[in-house]
């Protein structure tokens, strides 16, 4: 999606800085007792209490307004009242929010999307390196995300960090166009492709990028409940993902959480 009307500007800005803070609040309160379904509770009443829509809730059915992936679960995870938080667990919280304006009778979207891995208690330290290096495997990819640029730059740094970790990097899943509707072209790979590096960036783009490390092997599949993504090995697996608006210069981290550190290379 290109976004070029400045209405569109202040509505996804808007959407992204929410998405930003409603996912640190939930992200620093998960701990052991709550059960996935109190956070995506609190999640959908602070949506609700700003004057947006929780993205996620209703879309092709899904019953929840985050998505909450435990441990080997990699990504769709769906909230229950019976999923109890432990301590030692991994929590991935992916949301999104959508805001909504009207022109000429028509509602227009405008839509954010974001995640978030965090451990809860004490975890092994391979554990807290996969997060670690998957949050770091976002920040390159963002690094890339200048007008002019490729796809496969994109790809090609997250891939070099997974690589470099010797995790299993998901290739069924990965970022996509957002804005008018939550999945857009392009879909964008988390390693490289040859295709990829036909598709340049844009300013006015807007894009979610979003690798998922596995501490085991790639392959993943689709359990019976048809949303939750978990390891065919059922190791653990981190997901981190940003909303980013192309411009003439620096990107723009729509989804930038309050407390977030994130540094830009030295241009000395």
């Amino acid at each position: 999606m290109i976004v070029t009307k400045e209405a569109d500007f202040e509505l996804i800005r808007k959407a992204g800085n929410l998405a930003g803070r409603v996912l640190e609040m939930i992200s620093t309160m998960a701990e052991p007792g709550m059960s996935t379904w109190d956070l995506d509770q609190i999640a959908e009443k602070r949506i609700r209490e700003e004057g947006a829509l929780p993205t996620f809730k209703g879309y092709r059915d899904f019953p929840g307004t985050v998505c909450i992936s435990v441990n080997e679960e990699v990504v769709h995870g769906i909230p229950r009242k019976d999923r109890k938080i432990k301590a030692g667990d991994v929590l991935s919280l992916d949301l999104g929010v959508t805001f909504q304006r009207t022109e000429n009778g028509k509602k227009f979207d405008l839509i954010a999307d974001t995640a978030v891995t965090v451990p809860v208690g004490n975890c092994p330290g391979s554990l807290n390196k996969l997060l670690d290096d998957t949050r770091e495997a976002l920040y390159a990819g963002i690094r890339k995300c200048f007008a002019g640029a490729t796809l496969n730059d994109i790809g090609g740094a997250i891939e070099d960090i997974g690589n470099e970790g010797q995790y299993g990097i998901v290739r069924e899943y990965g970022g996509h166009g957002i804005g008018y509707v939550l999945h857009e072209e392009p879909f964008i790979f988390n390693y490289r492709t040859q295709s990829g590096s036909k598709t340049k960036l844009e300013p006015g783009m807007v894009i979610a990028i979003e690798p998922m490390f596995n501490l085991g092997g790639e392959r993943v599949r689709t359990k019976k409940d048809g949303w939750t993504v978990v390891t065919q090995d059922y190791k653990p697996s981190a997901h981190f993902e940003h909303s980013i608006l192309i411009t003439e210069g620096e990107p723009e981290i729509l989804t930038k959480r309050p407390n977030e550190e994130f540094v830009w290379p030295s241009k000395a």
